[in-house]
C-alpha cells in the first residue's frame, strides 16, 4: 500500500467516525430505531476494516524504504540510519511550517566514494527530489554537468563554436596563434514552480513518509518541465535547449524515405559529428522516430537497433545509446555529448506551506520552487538532423 493509498483509507475512516458519533449523538438519551441499530453496525464495521487495512499499510510502509532512497542506495553507499535522520528532520521541518514561512534545502557536498568512484546516497529532501527530478529529464538524466550556485546572477561562459589547430613549424620561424573561435553567453535562473495539496490528516500523522510523497509528487512535475526545456527551450523567457542550440547537419532523409536511405542518413549523422565526441554521444529522438529506427536493417537483415540486455541499460542503435522523449519533435534527431550541456541550480530549493488556499476542503498546500537555466558550452559536440519536409 502507498502513502496516497494509506492517506486515503485515513480519511475514509474519519469520516466514517464523524458519522458514527453524529448517529449517537441524535439518538442520545433514546433507543434507536431497527434503521439506525443496522446504521451503527455498518459504521462500526466500516471502522474495524479500515482500522486493520490502515495498521497494514502503516507496517508495510515501516518494512521499506522510499522509491528514491532505494534507487539511489543501488548507486552508491552511505548510511541508512543517517539518511532516515536527515529526512526525518525534513519532514518534521514540513510539517511545523507556519503562516508566511517557507524553508529552504540546499545541495548537500559530500565527497565520492573513493572505492567505487560513485556518489553516496542522496540524504536530503533537495537530493532525493532532484534524483526524482533528473529521472524526468532526458539531458539532466544523460549526463549532462549539473551546477549549483547559491544565487541566480547572470553568469558568463565561453561557448566554443571552432576549434584551434597546431602545424609544423620550421627551425627558428615564427610560431602562428591559433586559438578557439568562441562567443559569450550567459546563463540565469528561471523560476519552476510547483504546488500540491494534501489533507491536513496526511501531514499530522507521523506514521506516513511526508518526504517521501512529497519527493514524488513535486520531483516528477519539476523534471518534467524543466527537461522539456533543456531540449526545446526557445532561449526567450525560457532556457535554451540542446535541440536549438546544436549545429544543424548536413545529413537528411525526406519523410517516407526507404530504409537504406534513413539508415545511410543516420550513419552520416554519426560521422559528422567529431570523433572526439562519439564515444560519449546519445541519440535523442521522439518515439515515433525510435520506432522507425527499430526496424532499419543492415545487407544481412540484422537489425541496426540493439535491445538492451540487462536491465537498466540503455538500448543502442549503430553502437551508441538511443534515448526517447516526448518532448521532440518527430522531424528531429539529436546526437550529441550531453555532458557538453550545463545545468544551472540557482539557489537553494524552496519549499513553502499555506493552510489558507484550500481552507474549506481542510488542505494544506506544499509549493516547490527551484530556479535554473541550462545552456550547450561546446556547439561541436550537438549534431540535430532535420527530417524533410516534416512527417
Amino acid at each position: 500500500m502507498d502513502a496516497k493509498t494509506l492517506s486515503a483509507n485515513f480519511e475514509a475512516r474519519e469520516k466514517a467516525a464523524n458519522e458514527l458519533r453524529a448517529l449517537t449523538e441524535e439518538h442520545a438519551g433514546k433507543d434507536m430505531d431497527a434503521s439506525a441499530r443496522e446504521k451503527e453496525t455498518q459504521l462500526l464495521d466500516a471502522i474495524a476494516d479500515y482500522d486493520g487495512r490502515v495498521k497494514r499499510g502503516v507496517e508495510a510502509i515501516k518494512a521499506s524504504e522510499s522509491v528514491s532512497s532505494l534507487m539511489a542506495g543501488l548507486k552508491g553507499t552511505g548510511s541508512k540510519r543517517e539518511t532516515q535522520d536527515k529526512l526525518a528532520e525534513a519532514a518534521t521541518q514540513l510539517r511545523s511550517l507556519g503562516l508566511y514561512e517557507a524553508a529552504t534545502f540546499a545541495p548537500e557536498k559530500r565527497a565520492v566514494d573513493t572505492t567505487t568512484g560513485k556518489n553516496v546516497i542522496p540524504r536530503t529532501l533537495f537530493g532525493q527530489l532532484l534524483a526524482e527530478a533528473a529521472q524526468r529529464s532526458t539531458v539532466m538524466r544523460n549526463g549532462a554537468s549539473i551546477l549549483t550556485t547559491s544565487g541566480g546572477e547572470s553568469i558568463d561562459f565561453t561557448v566554443v563554436t571552432g576549434r584551434a589547430s597546431a602545424g609544423i613549424v620550421a627551425e627558428n620561424a615564427n610560431i602562428p596563434e591559433s586559438a578557439p573561435t568562441t562567443v559569450i553567453r550567459s546563463m540565469g535562473a528561471f523560476k519552476y514552480a510547483y504546488a500540491t495539496a494534501v489533507s491536513t490528516e496526511f501531514v499530522q500523522d507521523q506514521a506516513l513518509d511526508l518526504v517521501g510523497f512529497l519527493v514524488g509528487d513535486a520531483g516528477p512535475a519539476l523534471g518534467h518541465g524543466m527537461g522539456t526545456h533543456f531540449l526545446t527551450g526557445t532561449g526567450s523567457g525560457q532556457p535554451k535547449g540542446i535541440l536549438g542550440a546544436a549545429t544543424p547537419a548536413t545529413a537528411t532523409w525526406a519523410a517516407g524515405a526507404k530504409d537504406n536511405t534513413v539508415s545511410n542518413a543516420l550513419i552520416d549523422l554519426f560521422y559528422e559529428l567529431n570523433p572526439a565526441y562519439r564515444s560519449n554521444a546519445v541519440f535523442v529522438v521522439s518515439d515515433k522516430t525510435a520506432a522507425t529506427l527499430r526496424k532499419l536493417t543492415d545487407a544481412n537483415g540484422q537489425y541496426l537497433w540493439q535491445s538492451a540486455l540487462t536491465a537498466g541499460a540503455p538500448d543502442t542503435f549503430n553502437g551508441r545509446p538511443v534515448a526517447t522523449d516526448v518532448a521532440v519533435p518527430d522531424d528531429k534527431v539529436l546526437f550529441a555529448d550531453l555532458s557538453k550541456y550545463k545545468v544551472r541550480l540557482a539557489g537553494p530549493l524552496r519549499v513553502e506551506r499555506s493552510v489558507d488556499a484550500k481552507f474549506q476542503s481542510d488542505q494544506i498546500v506544499y509549493r516547490f520552487i527551484q530556479r535554473a537555466d541550462g545552456l550547450l558550452t561546446d556547439q561541436l559536440s550537438a549534431k540535430v538532423l532535420t527530417v524533410t519536409p516534416k512527417p
